[in-house]
């Protein structure tokens, strides 16, 4: 089927023309193909700016570490720059380009997160900040976001409930590394497990059967 954008008649005989005023006939197939953009031509682009962002990356991670090879061995501030840059390209293919959700995405931003700026506590003499503060925080931080989550999707807020369990399983670690000395501030890490664990009762508690149905479909009781 084609149309006659001067006439605006619908032309059902096979002919690249109009029998009335002979002008050229635009095919229906042509238009729909005209509606929708590439997808491919689309991921190929990403995927390219993916893969120009990784090289250069590695390419100024090779020079750094060069420069501070030859120059101060003491302090290994280019490890400290791979470090960013690879966060960098972590946000960039998993949050920007990747196809994964938007909790799932979260979650492991902020887990990946807590890994580098331990690196950089690490890299920088090791004060211990990152597991003072960092760890505990991020998990505060889900928390927090746990609870957004669940008044912004009131209809489906149980779905939440295994992100809860995951963050009173990271929860402990902090606690492990206070009992074993490695975290002398003490105040953060209990805060955080002890507010991931009020957010799990007050969802099993306050969601009565739908909590418990849940749990159940989740772990197949």
């Amino acid at each position: 089927m084609s149309r006659c954008q001067n006439c605006k008649v619908e032309i059902l005989d096979d002919t690249d023309y109009c029998p009335l005023c002979k002008c050229v006939l635009e095919s229906e197939k042509e238009k729909r193909t005209a509606m929708y953009p590439n997808a491919r031509v689309v991921v190929r682009r990403f995927r390219f700016l993916e893969n120009l962002v990784l090289f250069l990356s590695i390419a100024a991670e090779s020079i750094l570490v060069l420069i501070n090879w030859w120059t101060d061995t003491h302090l290994l501030w280019s490890l400290i720059v791979g470090l960013i840059l690879l966060y960098g390209n972590v946000v960039l293919r998993l949050a920007v380009v990747g196809a994964s959700g938007y909790l799932f995405k979260s979650v492991s931003l902020t887990v990946i997160a807590i890994w580098v700026l331990w690196g950089i506590d690490y890299l920088t003499g090791y004060r211990g900040w990152s597991l003072n503060y960092v760890l505990p925080s991020g998990i505060l931080f889900l928390d927090a976001g746990i609870l957004v989550l669940m008044i912004v999707n009131r209809r489906n807020w149980q779905s939440y409930m295994m992100l809860q369990i995951f963050t009173i399983l990271l929860s402990i670690l902090p606690t492990v590394l206070l009992a074993i000395g490695k975290i002398n501030f003490p105040y953060l890490a209990i805060i955080a497990m002890a507010i991931s664990i009020l957010i799990f009762l007050g969802t099993l508690i306050l969601g009565d059967r739908r909590a418990r149905a849940e749990l159940k479909r989740r772990f197949h009781l």
